[in-house]
Order: C-alpha cells, then structure tokens, then sequence
C-alpha cells in the first residue's frame, strides 16, 4: 500500500493555518477590554486551582493547574465563585496560589462574567497570534513558490 504523500499540499495547509490564526487574532473579542470600561471592580481571591475537563494529556506529567476558581463578593452582596476564562491569558506555573487576592472587575448584570486584572494586555496575546500567522503563511509562501 502507498503511502500519502502530503508535500505538494504543505504550502497551501500553511498558507490557510496562517490566515486561520491571523482571523482567531484579529476577529476575536476580549472580555477584559469591555469589562473594564463597564464593569464593577471589587476584591476576590484564587479559590481553587485545577484541571479543565476534557484536556487529553497525562495530569501526573503536568504541574500547570489550567482551571482557575475565582470567589468574590458583589456590591450587591452576590457571592460569586466561579471558573476564570482564560482565553487570550497567559499564565505560568505559579503564577496563582489558592487564597491569593485578585482584583476582580464584574458585568454588575451578570457578575458570573468576569475577568480579573492581572496588568496583562490581551493586545499581547493577539499580537503573537498575529505573528505566528503571518510567519505560517509566509513560510507556505516561501514553500509554494521554491517548490515549483
């Protein structure tokens, strides 16, 4: 039997993975940008770290706890506690400890839609998403063009 062979198409799997990511950066919109011109700031805490679900890599070789439980008290005195959306955030080992304080801005209609100010721009993230698309598409560009 023959195997595939996937080389005259790389160029163009490049090329769209590259715009793919360029889209997911550029059309993508950040919580953190409207709730912190229209959110309610208040005090919470790290309540819990863990594991999300359905993540399918081995959890004794991981030590990134990638679910963060965030608990914090309304101006209405709703207790809130629930799990941060850390899309377009990025985190590193250590950089939460259950108990710690966060500041945390709310939607004060929906206080479960949250995010928590950790002076981390989500420009940032988007930014190296944009790059990484562009050099994906670049590089297939490179590719299509020396294959021929």
């Amino acid at each position: 039997m023959e195997s595939l062979n996937f080389t005259p198409f790389l160029p163009y799997i490049l090329i769209i993975v590259g715009l793919l990511i360029i889209c997911i950066a550029v059309f993508s919109k950040s919580s953190g940008k409207r709730l912190a011109a229209t959110g309610e700031n208040c005090e919470g805490i790290i309540f819990k770290l863990g594991y999300k679900e359905g993540n399918n890599f081995n959890r004794s070789d991981s030590i990134t706890k990638d679910k963060i439980t965030v608990r914090f008290v309304t101006k209405k005195q709703e207790w809130v506690t629930e799990d941060l959306n850390t899309d377009f955030m990025i985190t590193w080992i250590g950089q939460f400890k259950e108990g710690q304080k966060v500041q945390v801005i709310y939607d004060p209609n929906n206080p479960s839609d949250f995010t928590i100010s950790n002076k981390q721009y989500p420009r940032t993230v988007k930014s190296v998403f944009f790059v990484a698309g562009l050099i994906f598409v670049a590089v297939g560009v490179y590719k299509f063009f020396t294959a021929a």
